[in-house]
């Protein structure tokens, strides 16, 4: 068994960040934590060295199957926490987490909210903003009463803070992969609306977050935001909706978006 000492503090973070995500991709990994090399290729090779080492002391283990899309070879291998890696993550008391078995439109998903995070992380190195903070399932979860006194849960992917010189922006963020009705959608900004209702997100975070929704195409888009415009019961200025490719201008700079940013709650000076 592999001692914690005998980890660099870097094999510690790789650790955390798949305790995290659950699941990721070399190239995932690559972006987050060797993107000091000069290339892309140069990343690659020392990544796949530091896992391959990982994996021999049976921290980590990589799934049969490969992510779809233009990544290929190691740089498509996606992976999780074995054993030991899961022991040395967990926190005291917890249960132990199984990650082996999973089915293929949830690791989509998955994948899709890793995508997420990384992006942002990218983006934060060229001066853009700073990432703050970002929670993900289950820490984004929270349980409330409406004002009907039934029982809701809202269920975020995840919370994004994002500072600038100027302000502070925070996000829930909502990854879309085309596999939900919009009827679906909507009923989760429903969820929303009810949550805010409460105050709790504002005694949280002194404002309310906006949404963000991630959609996988401009059409899908399109419909979520006319859907969600014609709800009598939804405030449109409180959700953006955007594609994938379009989500960082989207948080870099809310007031471009096609909804107006609602006054003294999704951005706010520091």
């Amino acid at each position: 068994m592999v001692l914690r000492t005998e980890l660099s503090g870097r094999d510690e973070e790789i650790l955390t960040f798949l305790n995290r995500h659950r699941y990721a991709t070399t190239t995932h990994i690559r972006d987050v934590f060797f993107a000091e090399h000069t290339t892309p290729t140069a990343g690659t090779r020392a990544c796949i060295r530091v896992l391959h080492r990982l994996l021999h002391n049976r921290l980590i283990a990589r799934l049969e199957r490969r992510v779809g899309g233009t990544a290929r070879g190691s740089a498509a291998t996606i992976w999780y926490l074995d054993a030991a890696g899961e022991r040395l993550t967990r926190p005291e008391g917890a249960r132990r987490r199984r990650f082996a078995s999973v089915s293929t439109p949830f690791l989509a998903h998955i994948l899709a909210v890793t995508d997420t995070h990384v992006a942002l992380i990218a983006r934060a190195r060229t001066g853009a903003f700073q990432v703050e903070r970002v929670d993900l399932e289950p820490d984004t979860w929270r349980s409330f009463l409406t004002r009907a006194g039934t029982a809701g849960i809202l269920k975020p992917d995840l919370f994004v803070h994002l500072a600038t010189t100027d302000y502070d922006d925070l996000w829930y963020l909502e990854i879309d992969l085309g596999t939900e009705s919009i009827p679906v959608l909507l009923a989760k900004c429903c969820t929303y609306t009810a949550y805010k209702a409460t105050g709790r997100a504002q005694a949280e975070h002194g404002v309310f977050p906006r949404v963000l929704w991630i959609l996988p195409t401009a059409a899908r888009t399109a419909r979520l935001r006319a859907a969600i415009h014609a709800a009598a019961d939804l405030d449109d200025r409180l959700f953006v909706c955007t594609t994938f490719d379009a989500f960082l201008a989207a948080v870099e700079d809310p007031d471009v978006s096609s909804e107006p940013t609602p006054n003294n709650q999704e951005r706010r000076n520091p």
